[in-house]
């Protein structure tokens, strides 16, 4: 059941990062073609408006920031990266380009650090 729920939730971010890229062409020129462990420039994309859209705190928002460049850190290189840290199924990870691995990598990295920093908790 577990297994079952992080498949789902992995799920749900890389629908939801496709998705939002496909509408209204939001990643146009995306940072997202480095190599090695994820940039500054690729976290900040996600985290770019994040204030203004959802009225987060100065001290949320240094939290949100710290704790996406630590999980970036922790998780390295996205073309090396082994898909079960994500709890992705091997089959949806490695046929992806290194662009879109950046790219999801980047929004799980965002995504945990806001759940961790406004509820305290792990996803």
């Amino acid at each position: 059941m577990k297994n079952g729920l992080r498949f789902g939730r992995a799920f749900l971010l890389t629908f939801s990062a496709l998705f939002t890229g496909a509408c209204d062409q939001l990643f146009t020129d995306p940072p997202f073609d480095s190599d090695g462990k994820l940039t500054s420039a690729e976290l900040h994309y996600f985290l770019g408006g994040m204030k203004e859209a959802t009225n987060i705190s100065e001290k949320i928002e240094t939290c949100i920031k710290t704790e996406a460049e630590r999980r970036a850190d922790i998780a390295g290189d996205p073309e090396t990266l082994k898909p079960e840290s994500l709890s992705l199924p091997e089959e949806n990870w490695v046929p992806l380009d290194k662009s879109d691995k950046r790219l999801i990598l980047a929004q799980l990295v965002v995504t945990e650090a806001s759940v961790f920093c406004t509820t305290g908790r792990e996803m």
